[in-house]
C-alpha cells in the first residue's frame, strides 16, 4: 500500500514505504479510520505540518481517503518513526454541529447543500428527488446525524463514504466473493450477542399524550425483554415516529450476530460486499453482508479481518 499526504491546496506528497498500516472500513459509525507508520527524516516535518488529508492506494486503486487527525514522531535507540492517523471524510460531518432549524419542506438537494457541501464535501451521489415535510434540526445536532435522518426518511438508507471518498446517499452496492474458511481463512469465529437488543418501544406524543408501541416480534418470541420509552414532539407524524422506533430497533440488532474471518488476502472486501461463505467446522454457510473490514500489515503478518452479519 502507498500513501499520500495532501495539503490545503491539493498538492500530493508520496510517503516512504510503510513499516505498518491499519485501514478500517465500517458502516458509518464509528467512523472509518487509518493509522500508518514509516521511517522519519527531518526534511519530512514541513510536509507533515501542512498536510490535512490522506490518501491510500493499493494495486492502483484508492482504498482510503480522509482527514489527518494526528501525527507523532518518536526517536529512540530503535530509530525514528512517524505515526500518522485519521478518519474518513465522514469526520467532517460528525465533527460539525448545526444550528436549530425548522424546515416546512426540505428537498434532497437542499439537504445536501446544508448538511454536506457546507462542510467542503463535493463528491455526492444522491437518491431520487425527494422532499420531506416538517423536518427539524436540533441545536448542536451533527451534520452527519441530520443527514442520516433525512436519508432514513427519504429512501430508507444509511449514508456512507466509499473507500475513494464519495458520499453515497441512496444505499450500498457491492461485489460478491466466495470464501471457504478451511482454505482462505487463518481463523473464523461466531458471536451471537443479545445484550442491548430492544424488544419494544412505547411512543408518546408529548403534547397530545397519544401513544402506541412498536415491537421487535422475533426477539420477543425468543424470550427477550428490553423495553424503551420514546417521546416525540407534536409535529412528528405517526409514520415518522414509527419509522424512528423501527430504526432504533433495527440499530439495536445490527452487528449482534456476526462471523469474523481473518483472511490472508489484503483488502479482500469492503462493507456492503457479499460473501458466499462455507465454514463447515463452524456450522455456518450462506451468503452474508460485510459490515466491517480491517486490513493490516506489519513486519510479522498481513491480511484482512472481515466481519459478516449473519
Amino acid at each position: 500500500m502507498k500513501g499520500y499526504l495532501i495539503d490545503k491546496n491539493g498538492a500530493l506528497t508520496l510517503l516512504p514505504e510503510f513499516l505498518s498500516w491499519d485501514v478500517c472500513h465500517g458502516m458509518g459509525e464509528p467512523c472509518d479510520w487509518f493509522e500508518v507508520s514509516f521511517i522519519y527524516y527531518s526534511a519530512q516535518l514541513p510536509k507533515l505540518q501542512s498536510a490535512c488529508r490522506f490518501r491510500a492506494v493499493h494495486n492502483n486503486g484508492v482504498v482510503f481517503k480522509g482527514i489527518i487527525d494526528e501525527y507523532s514522531i518518536s526517536i529512540d535507540e530503535k530509530g525514528s518513526v512517524v505515526t500518522l492517523s485519521g478518519r474518513s471524510d465522514a469526520a467532517l460531518l460528525l465533527d460539525n454541529e448545526l444550528p436549530a432549524q425548522e424546515y416546512a419542506q426540505l428537498s434532497n438537494s437542499a439537504a445536501v447543500s446544508a448538511f454536506v457541501r457546507a462542510f467542503g464535501i463535493s463528491s455526492v451521489v444522491s437518491g431520487s428527488a425527494k422532499t420531506l415535510s416538517l423536518f427539524s434540526v436540533r441545536t448542536g445536532e451533527s451534520a452527519w446525524s441530520a443527514l442520516k435522518r433525512f436519508c432514513r426518511y427519504a429512501w430508507g438508507t444509511v449514508p456512507y463514504f466509499t473507500k475513494s471518498g464519495t458520499l453515497v446517499l441512496n444505499g450500498r452496492t457491492g461485489s460478491t466473493i466466495t470464501v471457504d474458511a478451511s482454505k482462505d481463512a487463518a481463523s473464523v469465529s461466531l458471536c451471537d450477542e443479545h445484550y442491548g437488543i430492544i424488544s419494544d418501544i412505547s411512543i408518546r406524543n408529548r403534547v397530545t399524550g397519544a401513544s402506541y408501541t412498536v415491537s421487535n416480534e422475533s426477539f420477543a418470541a425468543f424470550g427477550g425483554k428490553c423495553h424503551r420509552e420514546m417521546t416525540v414532539p407534536k409535529t412528528t407524524g405517526a409514520d415518522a415516529a414509527r419509522y424512528t422506533a423501527e430504526y432504533q430497533i433495527a440499530e439495536s440488532k445490527r452487528g449482534k450476530r456476526c462471523v469474523k474471518l481473518t483472511l490472508t488476502k489484503q483488502f479482500a472486501c469492503f462493507p456492503g460486499d457479499r460473501v458466499q461463505l462455507t465454514a463447515a467446522k463452524l456450522g455456518v454457510s450462506g451468503t452474508f453482508t460485510v459490515i466491517s473490514s480491517h486490513c493490516w500489515a506489519d513486519s510479522l503478518s498481513a491480511g484482512t479481518i472481515v466481519t459478516l452479519e449473519v
